[in-house]
C-alpha cells in the first residue's frame, strides 16, 4: 500500500506522530506540506490558512498534488491537507481512497469519485453539518469529547482510540 500524506497548516503531525507510523502494510509514504504545495513554504499557521482559503492557495496546492501523484495511492489529509487532497481528487488525481481527519473545510465540497472516510472531533465547531456528513463522504465518524487537533494527542485515551479507529479504516480501504 502506498500512502500520500498532506499535513495541516502547521506542518503537523510530524512523521513520527503521523497515523502512517502505525500502518504496518505501507510500502511507501509520500509526505507533503501545504506551504510547499502552494509555493509558500515560508507561511505557517493562520497566515498559511489565509493564503489557502482567501487567496486561492488551496487550488494551487490541489493542482500540485494532482500533478505529482499518478499511481493510485491512498490519501491521508490532516485538516486543510485533507481539503487539498479532496480537491485534487475531484479535479482528476487518481487516488485509490481518501481519509480526511479534522478537515472542516470539506463542508464546502461535493462528493469525491473515490472511497472516502472522514473523521472529526465532536467538540470541533467547524465540522461539517450532519446533512453533509450523511450525504457526501462514503463513511464518517465523529468522536465524542475530542477537539479539532485530536490527531496530535498521544496521551488522552479517547484520542488514542480515535487514532486506532482511523488506522483501521485506512487499512480496510486497502483491502
Amino acid at each position: 500500500m502506498k500512502l500520500v500524506v498532506v499535513t495541516d497548516i502547521f506542518g503537523k503531525p510530524s512523521l513520527r506522530d503521523c497515523l502512517s507510523a502505525n500502518l504496518t502494510e505501507l510500502e511507501e509514504v509520500q509526505r507533503f506540506s501545504l506551504g510547499d504545495l502552494c509555493h509558500r513554504a515560508y507561511l505557517s499557521g493562520e497566515e498559511l490558512h489565509h493564503h489557502l482559503f482567501t487567496e486561492g492557495g488551496i487550488t494551487v496546492a490541489a493542482s500540485a498534488l494532482r500533478n505529482l501523484i499518478c499511481d493510485g495511492s491512498f490519501g491521508l489529509g490532516y485538516s486543510a491537507g485533507g481539503t487539498a487532497l479532496w480537491q485534487a481528487v475531484i479535479s482528476g488525481m487518481p487516488l485509490a481512497g481518501l481519509t480526511c481527519v479534522s478537515s472542516t473545510r470539506l463542508r464546502n465540497e461535493r462528493a469525491a469519485p473515490v472511497q472516502t472516510h472522514t473523521f472529526f472531533g465532536a467538540l470541533d465547531k467547524g465540522q461539517p453539518s450532519t446533512d453533509w456528513l450523511t450525504t457526501v463522504p462514503n463513511t464518517y465518524k465523529v468522536f465524542s469529547g475530542l477537539e479539532h487537533s485530536f490527531y496530535l494527542d498521544h496521551v488522552d485515551d479517547k484520542a488514542l482510540k480515535a487514532r486506532s479507529a482511523i488506522c483501521a479504516a485506512i487499512m480496510s480501504m486497502a483491502g
